[in-house]
């Protein structure tokens, strides 16, 4: 069970009140080997400045989901499948995604932990962005039903048709595991994940 400052944790989007939260945890002596893991992983994922200029942090999560979302549509053409494992490869070397699974079980449960967050913010950007969630460059927004099939669809593909398709499903698997978690979690009626 969580603390109150992790459940807060674990809901926050933004990295650097994340990691306030966090140090504020640390600092009230809470769970400390998990803060230490947590704290290992805020480094890892959030590794480089955002590139905004307000001294931020980029999502480094984010920006390999957004890789396999990209790699998604290059896998069907020719070269296209080890150009993906190449390019995917790079990111999984970068965020030390089997370095930090195959630590202990802890590492691998909260790292879990962390994709699982990744996922849900994606989903949450995904409901509220105005291009992804529009007909027409923006002009005519979708009905609920179809941003959720979309959503969906992009979730299935991405993190579930992908790792097969170019042979790394082993390499994705926290993220597969974690996807199929938030799919479960948000859409209960549906059973096709």
């Amino acid at each position: 069970m969580d603390t109150p400052t992790i459940a807060e944790y674990y809901k926050e989007k933004d990295p650097m009140k994340r990691r306030k939260l966090l140090k504020k945890s640390i600092e009230a002596g809470e769970e400390p080997e998990e803060n230490q893991i947590r704290q290992e992983l805020w480094e890892i994922r959030y590794q480089d400045k955002s590139d905004s200029g307000q001294g931020g942090r980029s999502d480094g999560y984010l920006g390999m989901w957004m890789a396999m979302e990209f790699e998604k549509n290059s896998a069907n053409r020719l070269f296209g499948i080890k150009s993906a494992r190449k390019s995917l490869q790079k990111q999984i070397d970068k965020l030390k995604l089997k370095e930090m699974s195959e630590k202990s079980e802890l590492h691998a449960q909260l790292l879990f932990r962390e994709w699982y967050h990744a996922v849900v913010l994606y989903l949450q950007l995904s409901q509220t962005d105005r291009n992804y969630s529009s007909y027409l460059l923006g002009l005519v927004s979708m009905k609920e039903e179809d941003l959720n099939n979309k959503i969906k669809n992009d979730i299935y593909k991405t993190a579930i048709a992908l790792p097969e398709q170019i042979k790394m499903t082993e390499e994705l698997d926290v993220i597969t595991r974690a996807a199929k978690a938030v799919y479960r979690d948000f859409f209960p009626d549906d059973d096709a994940i």
